[in-house]
């Protein structure tokens, strides 16, 4: 049999499109793809209205408030004006108004960036294999712009947020340098009534160079002028944990609030009012008989359940469960190479840069290391009380050490020991591991060639630290630095503390450095 020989209605794959019946392509641009005179330009006037539709229909949820966020909102408030320097100069207020909106423009001009990129690099590309292949063309811009949908609307919410935080915080710092402005106007007004001391006070507020004031370095100092170690250490222990404490407790109770009402309301949506119960038997591994899953309930609430109890099953079938029960944890914790650990450099002199000056002998510096940091405690303000806030602390050749109850060791140096153990404690807060005895103090008394202790008593102020983020990456020799005969991949980021206030990107760099792309987490 020939070509010619061949009738088209007898072939098989025509035979079978006949039984399957006429088909039709949809996809989400359901919208003609061309104008009345064939043009595509009106199929993507129309794809571009549906996208600016959408986008204005989710915008309403890139501000929303929570019983969380709220709290959040609440706390990072207090914090704010805990930490505030009260005594701040009107040049210094400028400057952190001016770097907000300087920082605004990155973000705004990121946020437009990116949208131009989706559309001139993903949607004018899409277009044009629509021109050439519709249904091709079709899917490529469904994927496009679902993803340019996705990127825009993250972006656009960090833009929102950021502009109502730092418009919020830019609105008070010019509320506070006109009140004072105010108030400095009429000091003539202020002798009459308090007094000539009261006046020379209000003269000098906010002068250049000037004393930082915060309630924070107020509850410091005022902490460590009690006498009584027991008390004094009673008391910073006390208001320190009862403020974690607070804050901790108020997000349980926010968070248990919202899981209630949402899981109400999914209850009400899903549940019919004369659910009958019914009984599913599940058998995940059917090469065992003997394992059964029996579930009771609703038939809506079961469809759920269901398919978490599988998903949970598959997670957890090759794994095993108690991989250390006999062994010597402590050896396994001492051998563990750290993953994310904070290094703090601390200087004889406040500003950068960071070398000998003012009549001083020598730059005297000294570098601490909080390891396993807790990520929860990341805060930069938390940060900077815990070295002794922008008045550091005094050093000295005392040196306390301890053993943490993970296996890691610490040490301070400080003009005493109750010095140095005060800033041990301070510092190990900061960290997962919990101090389990008294650290130990000893003495330092090594001499130059003049017979002077080498270690000064000396106030050294905190310049910056490092957050080191060490993670194993599987496959990557060569690339990454030999521990425990395996290969460990390092990132780390340096952040200014000698400033009065954290940097405008702390929250992005602590994002980014958390982040572990490429990482085995179940070897890690």
């Amino acid at each position: 049999m020939g070509l010619a020989d061949i009738i088209e209605s007898t072939l098989e794959s025509r035979q079978t499109r006949s039984s399957i019946g006429e088909r039709v392509f949809k996809n989400s641009f359901e919208d003609k793809q061309q104008d009345d005179n064939g043009n595509i330009l009106g199929w993507l006037w129309n794809a571009g209205s549906r996208l600016v539709g959408f986008l204005i229909a989710n915008v309403g949820g890139l501000i929303s408030f929570t019983l969380t966020g709220l709290w959040s909102l609440f706390t990072s408030t207090l914090q704010f004006i805990w930490t505030f320097d009260w005594n701040m100069s009107d040049k210094t207020i400028d400057q952190q108004i001016q770097q907000s909106w300087d920082a605004l423009g990155g973000m705004l001009g990121g946020t437009l960036g990116n949208l131009i990129g989706y559309l001139g690099c993903g949607v004018l590309p899409g277009a044009t294999i629509m021109a050439f292949n519709e249904p091709l063309g079709a899917y490529v811009l469904e994927n496009v712009v679902e993803e340019l949908a996705e990127e825009f609307l993250s972006n656009l919410a960090n833009l929102v947020r950021y502009t109502f935080i730092s418009g919020v915080q830019s609105l008070l710092l010019w509320g506070f340098k006109n009140l004072r402005k105010f108030v400095k106007s009429n000091v003539s007004l202020v002798n009459r009534l308090f007094g000539d001391k009261a006046a020379k006070a209000v003269k000098a507020w906010g002068a250049e160079d000037s004393k930082p004031w915060s309630f924070a370095i107020a509850m410091d100092n005022a902490v460590e002028s009690i006498p009584n170690t027991f008390l004094r250490n009673f008391v910073e222990e006390f208001l320190e944990e009862a403020w974690d404490g607070c804050v901790e407790a108020g997000y349980v109770v926010a968070n248990s609030v919202e899981s209630y009402l949402a899981a109400e309301k999914l209850k009400q949506q899903q549940l019919p009012p004369m659910g009958k119960t019914k009984y599913v038997e599940i058998q995940p591994d059917r090469s065992i008989d003997d394992q059964r899953i029996i579930l009771a309930g609703p038939q809506e609430a079961l469809k759920p359940v269901i398919v978490q109890t599988l998903t949970n099953y598959q997670l957890m079938e090759s794994k095993d469960i108690g991989t250390f029960v006999g062994s010597p944890v402590d050896e396994y914790l001492r051998a563990k190479p750290r993953s994310l650990t904070l290094i703090v450099q601390f200087f004889s002199v406040q500003t950068p840069p960071w070398t000998k000056r003012n009549g001083q002998d020598r730059l005297v510096s000294g570098t601490y290391v909080v390891p396993e940091i807790d990520p929860a405690k990341l805060d930069w303000e938390r940060i900077k009380l815990a070295c002794g806030g922008a008045n550091g602390y005094m050093y000295g050749r005392y040196r306390a050490f301890t053993v943490l109850d993970n296996g890691r060791g610490m040490a301070c140096f400080g003009q005493t020991g109750d010095e140095a153990e005060d800033r041990l404690r301070a510092l190990a807060a900061l960290g997962k591991g919990n101090i389990t005895k008294k650290p130990t103090i000893s003495e330092d008394r090594t001499e130059d060639v003049s017979g002077t202790y080498v270690k000064q008593p000396v106030r050294i102020y905190p310049a910056y630290f490092t957050i080191m983020n060490q993670y194993r990456v599987p496959g990557a020799a060569g690339s990454g630095i030999p521990i425990n005969g395996k290969r460990y991949i390092r990132k780390d980021e340096r952040i200014d503390l000698w400033t009065d206030t954290k940097p405008i990107n702390f929250e992005e760099i602590i994002l980014e450095l958390l982040k572990k792309p490429g990482a085995d987490n179940s070897t890690n």
